[in-house]
């Protein structure tokens, strides 16, 4: 099973963190992305900006220091918003699309507004894709029979033929895995 002895903010802090970057692309970048397409962007551009805030951050993170009140993602978000402001600046130079080029694009509507149910979805979903291989069939299938399911931990524990306790052992394994690899990214 992979382990960190720091979270993964702080590794990404430090120099020559390749792991630590590799996860943090995994993690990131479709939310990235997704915060360029509600900007107005499209898919293309939108994949471009992400790869532009992503090496913005290689930059900025060893500097990085969470302020007063402020989250993670709220300066990430602040970060990708401006490197949109730079992308479209930098596009400014290129002919206008047509009318229907621009529907959807609505400067009000930026990352900030995404919703923290959503964000927290996207990023569960990214950490559960990436930690899956550190598990075996029989606690995965008990962790998300319960936990993404939403079944009794009784009815999956006949279904796998295993103990009651032994399901709850699982998705306990899986959620400590979960948080161990979100530290610091969903507050």
């Amino acid at each position: 099973m992979h382990t960190t002895s720091q979270t993964l903010l702080e590794r990404l802090q430090q120099p020559d963190q390749p792991d630590a970057w590799t996860r943090f692309v995994n993690l990131y970048t479709p939310l990235l992305a997704m915060w360029a397409r509600r900007q107005g962007l499209q898919e293309a551009d939108a994949e471009d900006l992400a790869q532009e805030v992503l090496v913005k951050l290689v930059r900025v993170m060893p500097s990085y220091e969470r302020g007063e009140g402020q989250s993670f993602r709220g300066w990430l978000s602040q970060i990708s918003k401006n490197q949109c402001h730079d992308f479209r600046r930098r596009r400014a130079t290129r002919a206008l699309p047509g009318a229907d080029g621009l529907s959807g694009v609505n400067d009000r509507e930026l990352a900030t507004d995404l919703d923290e149910i959503e964000y927290r979805r996207l990023l569960v979903d990214q950490a559960q894709k990436l930690i899956r291989p550190d598990f075996n069939e029989t606690t995965w299938a008990a962790y998300t029979g319960v936990a993404v399911e939403g079944r009794s931990a009784t009815e999956v524990a006949t279904g796998l033929k295993m103990s009651v306790n032994a399901v709850y052992t699982a998705r306990h394994r899986v959620l400590a895995r979960l948080r161990e690899e979100l530290d610091g990214f969903l507050d």
